[in-house]
């Protein structure tokens, strides 16, 4: 059974922002080459949707929310009843607790200090 994929917007848009900060870095080419390895990551989940982590799992908060590494992102997803909705795609750098649930993991240099 292969469930649908659905992006919510903010995932939508985040696939456009990687896109442009890779094209923008790296090239169109390395940026077309990476958003293909997310996006088959991503497709995987119709088949295997339990392959990710729960966010209860490893955070300790409550959520529903799902969670696979692919090329330097985290994809969170939930699985929904016939679907798979991916809800963000975030770089592995950002605090990305805080961008979902509001509860700051880290300080307001150490995104920068990454990059």
């Amino acid at each position: 059974m292969n469930l649908r994929i659905e992006f919510s917007p903010e995932a939508a848009n985040d696939i456009e922002e990687i896109n442009k900060y890779l094209s923008a870095e790296f090239g169109v080419k390395t940026s077309t080459q990476n958003i293909k390895k997310v996006m088959k990551s991503i497709k995987s989940l119709g088949s295997l949707p339990l392959q990710g982590s729960g966010v209860w799992e490893r955070y300790g908060i409550a959520s529903d929310y799902r969670y696979i590494y692919a090329n330097h992102n985290y994809v969170f997803y939930r699985v929904e009843k016939d679907s798979v909705k991916i809800i963000r795609i975030l770089d592995a750098r950002c605090d990305f607790i805080n961008i979902l649930f509001g509860i700051k993991t880290q300080t307001d240099d150490s995104y920068n200090d990454d990059l």
